[in-house]
């Protein structure tokens, strides 16, 4: 924008010298000229307004775009197990052709205002001559052409106009937008801290989380998509918050120019029944902790505990200052350190992200990483701590990132630590071990520990307990107090602490048995985010053809024949005045060239605009194309791909580089286009008249030719280093925004902005060398421009008695331009090839390669799988080329409606498995069957959308509940509710919930990731997805890990009853929920350890299960006692289940 900007100054002088040149070379005849200059202002003016209008709506829907793609890249895994590819990429391509149409509007604003700064210079010269000539005046040569000279110094400002309002036009939508979050309300100091205080955490007061603003732009998918299904009512920003997902302050998350919220009132009632509607003042209300006192001694052990959503997480947000504090007072009497449930780990070593910026000291490293389990990991790594372990520890297991995390905190110092769920993720004997080796002993020992946690054999270790349901603190008080006092605490010991004191003892690996690591892991990996691939040299023609290949082949035609008509009009033009002042036309009056001479004026700006639409339209047309073939492409990669690839390097290449090819690409390569037919207009114009002159055009031309393939060579290598150091910043500021809960929690802020503006100063010295280039650049050809201005005007003087003045006029009004056109030109053309940058960055990813075919013509039949048979037959995989297998020969088979459950260690294989059988992963050497078919010879998309998956981190999109749950549409909204019936979170039978019909209600909005719905609550809504699908093979990966005994015990009942038919594959750390299945399968260092039923396998006293259960204390009357109350329980509820079940997924 600041290479324009001068021109808002500059302009206005050159257009005062212009007109007092005019006014004392034509006199009054000049003010006609000028007037009709001034006529042209309000027009522009009214263009410039709509230019800005468009502009700041097609900002407004880029949002979108950008925010809906970055959501699905994110949850790119999950997309790929529900195959929902081709559903997501079309609603992305949805909003890019709603982007794009409003582009056009602004497209076709800009072109109409280029065709008007065209026409009006040449009507103003063309009725200032006429006039000129109507009062009586000779026209004579040395008047005429240095009016119409004078005339160009006015109207080369205005041809700069559509770029500098362009230009003007961006920068005052980013300005309002940055001044919008500028204003915004910074949050305030989470807590006070007071090192004189006597507790460590001394709490009274209320807090909430913020309203989100309704506006037209947030409501749900389907309104965006145009289905008749429209999304409800925002339900709060959060709600029961879990993890890293706070955002920035919600002013920072509405879109400017949003609608008021009617509009989305409107479409949220739409369809609702008038119950539901009644209800929208209790849906507006976010969620709220209220009446909190809290008062913790220093150094001592608390524990939160509560149901599903009752606001446990949100109580640990609202200590460190994520949720707004309405009332009272939050202090501390230290610095304190936090823990979420979902880990965040950054794109860094395992060192740096214990470390976190805190003094280095190995000692005190290594008793922390001892003291949280993580030495064995720590010896599979190639390079210990040293290893990198990618872009959101995507290498590392739920447990082995929960434990980095807790590690974090400990290294931290800090004297208060808060943990959220932080043992759930981990293996029962891994979470014994950190309850024993960090927490109550170890460098957790002597800290202020506060744990929310759903595992009830911790609570009588704790000093004190505080109960947490709705919002408020129901009971609290010490373990034994609780107890005796017969309340909900004491109920839920009472039903379910037996049985789980028993589930966390078992164990589900064997930590001496050394496993295996990951692929990732082995000794010579190599490294693992890739760098960028950055091509050299100039833009190939090859990208040249495909972008107009994109574009239409058939638009190439019309786009050169509107550059040689407006060419020719403007050189007719020009000669046709020379023609004028000698009146060498025999038989033309005055009338007939002034006439002749407007025609072709306005001729030439109909032909500007023409061209200048069909290449904006062309531009905006291939973009559309490539942004939905590369988006396509991305989606349908292998996950290798997004293991080794940043998503902030995805991003800028799917934001940035499609602005660039949106909105500055056509625009350049107008003016390339115009400039080089000017030029080269001017260079025929001066050999049709004087062909000895065009003897220095031959030198200039050589010398222009060796300065623009200098530059042209070093722009576009500045520009691709620009590109791709653009893309680590934001693939750095797409890291820290995923992690601002944890980073404010440490206090770590202002070394997060360091590091950004360190990573700013790095990037814009690429671009500084862009725009320093240019300037270089312009210097030199300023002065060749010069050279040749001086040839002619010596040639001028030389043979000013021979030849014809008309047409020395002509050459001469012509040549004093073209310095400025060849300047342009060369600049411009380095600009246009630096913008081809950005399309050639964008075909890269039209042409990655597929993870496979959606579809095949050998696809088994809708009703495939009838039985659920399963079949692995001498399976070996790798996750890439070149790495060790992590499946090594696995061979099995599981029966139609068998139950199976899968244990193994970090690195067993366990995971492997279910890629495998997702091909998620393709195998190295192998067949996997279902129902006797090879899975490899069948459609990705089929085979995923016949499976069912219940993921241990599940994932919701910004929507609604029905779209979260059914976004295909293939189930009817009375199904969907049943779903969520059986899943637990709408009342069974009873009286009527109005909070949970309210939240999940199928017109409910899903926030951003969910992140208005607690971890345990997306883990039952995971649930309902698999209970919607209904297929005949359901995966389940540790899916009630997030969730309270109470509920897990109703999810097992469910999971019993409902998926009875289908073969179930349930991979396990707790050994209780799986000793009732059939058989159970163990897994070790990528290979089949045992497969057998749990009562074979325990009377194998050499098994491993064997050892497992003695580890546990758990006998054979135990395993048959537990098998007994599963039978019983599932004959309880096949007699009272509901009639009409569901058929199968198609």
């Amino acid at each position: 924008m600041f290479l324009t900007t001068y021109s808002l100054w500059i302009a206005p002088v050159q257009i005062a010298l212009g007109i007092g040149l005019l006014i004392r070379n034509l006199g009054v005849s000049a003010l006609v000229g000028c007037a009709i200059l001034l006529m042209g202002g309000p027009i522009e003016f009214i263009l410039a307004r709509v230019m800005f209008a468009a502009r700041k709506k097609g900002v407004v829907l880029t949002d979108q775009r950008v925010r809906m793609t970055s959501e699905v890249l994110s949850g790119i895994r999950l997309i790929k197990y529900y195959a929902w590819e081709s559903f997501y990429a079309h609603s992305v391509g949805t909003l890019r052709e709603r982007e794009v149409r409003t582009i056009r509007r602004l497209a076709a604003a800009r072109a109409l205002l280029i065709g008007t700064i065209t026409v009006i210079p040449i009507a103003a010269t063309v009725l200032s001559i006429v006039t000129y000539a109507l009062t009586k005046h000779s026209l004579n040569i040395a008047i005429i052409f240095s009016s119409v000279q004078y005339f160009s110094i006015i109207r080369m400002p205005l041809i700069l106009l559509p770029v500098v309002l362009a230009s003007a036009t961006d920068a005052l939508v980013a300005l309002r937008r940055i001044g919008t979050f500028m204003r915004a309300e910074e949050l305030s100091v989470p807590y006070e801290i007071d090192a004189n205080a006597d507790s460590a955490i001394d709490v009274d007061g209320d807090f909430t989380w913020e309203t989100v603003r309704k506006d037209a732009n947030a409501i749900n998918l389907a309104a965006k998509l145009g289905k008749d299904k429209k999304g409800g009512k925002d339900i709060g920003k959060k709600s029961g918050k879990k993890g890293d997902d706070s955002l920035l302050p919600t002013a920072v998350n509405t879109p400017a120019g949003a609608s008021p919220a009617r509009s989305t009132e409107d479409v949220a009632t739409s369809g609702v029944s008038g119950e539901v509607k009644d209800k929208e003042k209790e849906k507006e209300k976010p969620f709220e902790l209220k009446d909190i006192k809290l008062k913790i001694p220093k150094g001592s052990f608390v524990a939160i505990v509560g149901r599903v959503g009752s606001g446990k997480s949100s109580l640990l947000q609202a200590l460190i200052g994520e949720m707004r504090k309405t009332r009272g007072q939050c202090t501390f009497s230290s610095t304190a350190a936090y823990v979420p449930q979902t880990a965040w780990i950054m794109n860094a070593t395992l060192r740096q992200n214990i470390i976190f910026g805190q003094p280095e000291d190995d000692e005190r490293l290594h008793e922390i990483v001892e003291a949280c389990c993580l030495g064995p990991d720590l010896e599979m790594l190639p390079h210990g701590e040293q290893t990198e372990i990618g872009e959101k520890g995507i290498n590392l297991s739920g447990g082995q990132k929960a434990r980095v995390s807790l590690a974090r905190a400990a290294y931290s110092g800090a004297d208060i630590v808060l943990m959220d769920d932080s043992l759930s993720a981990v293996d029962s004997h891994v979470g014994k071990k950190l309850l024993d080796n960090c927490l109550l002993r170890g460098p957790l020992a002597d800290k202020t520990r506060v744990l929310v946690t759903h595992a009830l054999h911790v609570l009588d270790k704790t000093d004190y307990i505080y109960v947490v349901d709705e919002g408020a603190i129901a009971e609290q008080g010490t373990y034994t107090d609780l107890m005796k006092d017969g309340r909900m605490f004491a109920r839920l010991m009472e039903e379910y602490g037996s049985q789980e004191d028993k589930r966390e003892e078992v164990v589900a690996g064997k930590q001496e048995s050394k496993l295996g690591a990951p692929a990732e892991f082995k000794k010579g990996t190599q490294k693992l985010m890739q760098d960028e691939e950055r091509l050299t040299g100039a833009v190939t023609w090859s990208v040249y053809s495909k972008y107009f290949a994109f574009a239409g082949d058939w638009t190439v035609l019309p786009l050169f024949l509107f550059v040689v008509l407006s060419q020719v009009a403007q050189v007719a033009n020009t000669l046709f005045l020379g023609f004028w002042t000698s009146s060498s036309i025999h038989g033309f009056s005055q009338g007939d060239y002034m006439g002749i001479y407007a025609a072709l004026g306005v001729a030439s700006g109909l032909f500007v605009f023409a061209l200048s639409l069909n290449i904006s339209m062309m531009s905006l047309t291939a973009g559309l194309k490539m942004f939905k073939r590369a988006f396509l492409a991305v989606v349908h990669s292998p996950v290798s791909f997004f293991d080794t690839t940043p998503l902030g390097r995805i991003m800028s290449r799917l934001s940035k580089d499609q602005d660039t090819i949106d909105t500055e690409l056509g625009l350049i390569a107008n003016q390339v286009l115009a400039t080089a037919s000017s030029v080269l207009g001017t260079a025929g114009l001066v050999f049709y008249t004087f062909p000895y002159l065009g003897i220095i055009f031959a030198p200039l031309i050589v010398l222009y030719y060796i300065a623009a393939i200098y530059y042209r060579r070093t722009s576009v290598e500045a520009k691709r280093l620009d590109s791709n150091l653009r893309s680590i910043l934001y693939a750095s500021y797409t890291e820290t925004l995923t992690g601002l809960s944890t980073v404010r929690a440490y206090r770590s802020q202002d070394r997060f902005v360091r590091n950004a503006e360190q990573g700013q100063d790095v990037e814009n010295r690429a671009y500084y060398m862009t725009i320093a280039i240019q300037r270089w650049l312009g210097v030199r050809l300023d002065i060749l421009g010069n050279i040749l201005i001086l040839g002619i005007c010596l040639f001028a003087a030389g043979f000013r008695h021979t030849v014809d003045p008309s047409k020395i006029g002509v050459v001469l009004t012509y040549t004093l331009s073209i310095t400025q056109s060849f300047s342009t030109l060369v600049s411009n053309y380095a600009q246009n090839e630096q913008n081809f940058n950005a399309v050639e960055r964008i075909l890269y990813y039209t042409e990655l390669s597929s993870e496979g075919k959606t579809t095949t013509s050998t696809d088994p039949p809708p009703s495939w799988p009838e039985g659920g048979a399963i079949e692995f037959k001498d399976v070996e995989m790798s996750y890439r080329p070149g790495l060790p297998p992590v499946l090594k020969g696995v061979t099995f088979r599981i029966n139609p409606g068998e139950k199976i459950g899968i244990v193994g260690r970090t690195g067993a294989g366990k995971s492997s498995l279910l890629q495998a059988l997702f091909r998620i992963v393709n195998l190295t050497s192998g067949d996997i069957n279902i129902d006797g078919k090879n899975i490899a010879e069948m459609g990705l998309e089929t085979l995923r959308g016949r499976l069912a998956l219940v993921p241990q981190d599940s994932l919701l999109f910004k929507g609604t509940v029905r779209e979260n749950l059914d976004p295909l549409n293939t189930r009817t909204d009375a199904e969907i509710l049943d779903s969520l019936k059986r899943a637990w979170l709408l009342p069974r039978d009873g009286p009527p919930d109005s909070v949970a019909e309210s939240k999940f209600s199928l017109d409910s909005l899903v926030s951003d990731e969910g992140s208005n719905y607690s971890a345990g609550e997306k883990q039952l809504l995971a649930l309902c997805r698999a209970l919607v699908k209904n297929s005949r093979i359901i995966v389940l990966d540790e899916a009630t890990s997030s969730v309270d005994v109470e509920t897990d015990a109703k999810v097992q009942r469910t999971i019993q009853a409902e998926f009875a038919p289908s073969t179930l594959l349930c991979i396990a750390h707790r050994l209780n929920t799986i000793v009732y299945y059939d058989r159970i399968l163990v897994m070790d260092g990528g290979k089949v350890a045992e497969f057998d039923t749990p009562l074979n396998l325990f009377d194998k006293e050499d098994s491993v299960f064997r050892s497992l259960c003695n580890e546990a204390n758990l006998s054979r009357q135990d395993i048959v006692k537990i098998r007994s109350t599963v039978q019983g329980q599932n004959s309880v509820s096949a007699s009272t289940a509901p009639s009409g079940g569901h058929q199968p997924t198609d």
